[in-house]
């Protein structure tokens, strides 16, 4: 004889039963992805990684530039407005390897300014961005077609508030790059400084401007590179 705790028990789970089967399977959305494009040309874009170590005003889109040095040289900056034009460096070959450059093209007549990397005199573990006379860095290239974003690799890169020994009396957001390395606990520690934000530099495609007679820079291997319509207009939400 069945009791009726029994009875409302049994109920129960056929109530239950009926719910798990009218419920369709529910699997996990596919992840969205910006579109990109193919361009010759962009410029690079500011994407602050972290928005609670943004500067006041906000960097957050703004441009990558250069700031004058010296004949041929440069550090890299970060300016609001439009920035300048880069592209990608590198035989068919070389970019198999994630051996290709990112340059652009400066000066009177126009010379490349590879972008590369200096490491700091008084870190293990920072380096400083510069377009210098000369082809770059070679890997310091934008992230391969398998990977889902377009940015300039290798991770992480750093946008730093700081004077400069060239102008002393002024601050500057400059674009470098730090090395991150293991605590003994087994932890990542990613070296960025007080006084800096981890940022993405993000292609935006711009054409690639044609060389004028005289110049000592060549397109010849200026690569095709996936880049962003208007990276300002990009919801870095969840969804991504």
């Amino acid at each position: 004889m069945i009791t009726l705790t029994i009875f409302l028990h049994l109920l129960g789970l056929l109530g239950l039963l009926g719910l798990t089967a009218a419920s369709p399977v529910t699997r996990g959305a596919e992840p969205k992805y910006p579109k990109t494009r193919t361009s010759k040309g962009f410029m690079l874009v500011v994407n602050v990684t972290d928005p609670s170590r943004d500067f006041k005003p906000s960097i957050q889109n703004n441009y990558v530039t250069s700031i004058h040095l010296g004949p041929g040289l440069a550090l890299v900056g970060v300016w609001e407005e439009r920035g300048r034009i880069f592209y990608q460096n590198g035989t068919e070959e070389e970019q198999r390897d994630n051996r290709t450059t990112i340059i652009t093209d400066s000066g009177t007549p126009l010379i490349p300014s590879g972008l590369k990397l200096k490491p700091d005199a008084d870190s293990k573990t920072l380096s400083t961005a510069r377009l210098d006379f000369d082809y770059g860095t070679r890997g310091v290239q934008l992230s391969p077609d398998d990977e889902p974003y377009s940015f300039v690799i290798p991770e992480t890169f750093i946008a730093c508030n700081e004077s400069l020994l060239y102008y002393p009396e002024e601050y500057y957001v400059t674009i470098k790059h730090a090395s991150s390395t293991r605590n003994a606990d087994g932890s990542t520690n990613h070296n960025i400084p007080k006084h800096c934000a981890p940022v993405r530099l993000i292609p935006e495609c711009i054409k690639l401007n044609k060389l004028p007679k005289g110049s000592y820079a060549n397109h010849e291997y200026a690569i095709d590179s996936r880049c962003y319509k208007d990276v300002s207009k990009i919801e870095w939400g969840p969804e991504y």
